[in-house]
């Protein structure tokens, strides 16, 4: 498989245990991957996830496929409830990638999970923005990772503040609506 054609590629990668994920891949040569990763196996990074070559069963392009979603078989995927579930750190990754598209998926995902999304949010910003160490694992029993809401707010201002797509700042300025009602009712 010669991953390096699908840098800058709109993919759908399904891995060997049978996930399937969608979105901008880049490419990362074995070089690369070890002095990053430490793992010296080419791989595609699908912001936020890194998949390894030997973790990939088959890449599929996507770049000309057009239908409602574009060039994605759904409004958002995988890859966006995983982040969801992961939690703020991951979401944010998302956020500030700069691909309009992966944001609006992210956005739509968090709007049509925003109660059960909230509902684990650990107030203020993440500790380690106040120079705290976390030793032990903030996820709940489930397994989610921790949502800050004080990051959250903060991650949807900076969309509305500065990204110049309409259509994410929309998305944007009505998820920090919820959250402002989700405050109000607390």
């Amino acid at each position: 498989m010669n991953l390096d054609k699908y840098d800058g590629k709109c993919v759908r990668i399904i891995t060997v245990s049978g996930e399937v994920f969608e979105g901008l891949a880049s490419y990362d040569s074995e070089e690369y991957a070890f002095h990053e990763y430490g793992r010296n196996q080419e791989a595609l990074h699908i912001t936020p996830i890194l998949f390894f070559k030997s973790e990939i069963l088959r890449v599929i392009s996507l770049e000309d496929v057009n239908g409602p979603f574009g060039h994605y078989s759904e409004k958002y995927g995988l890859l966006e409830k995983k982040c969801l579930e992961w939690g703020t750190d991951l979401i944010e990754e998302v956020l500030d990638s700069e691909d309009n598209i992966q944001i609006l998926r992210m956005l739509a995902c968090m709007k049509d999970h925003f109660r059960p999304f909230l509902d684990r949010g650990v107030p203020g910003l993440a500790p380690w923005r106040k120079g705290i160490s976390i030793m032990e694992s903030e996820d709940d029993e489930n397994g989610l990772g921790p949502v800050y809401l004080g990051e959250l707010e903060n991650m949807l201002g900076s969309l509305v503040k500065y990204n110049d797509n309409k259509e994410v700042v929309n998305e944007a300025k009505r998820l920090l609506d919820q959250l402002a009602e989700y405050y109000s009712c607390k």
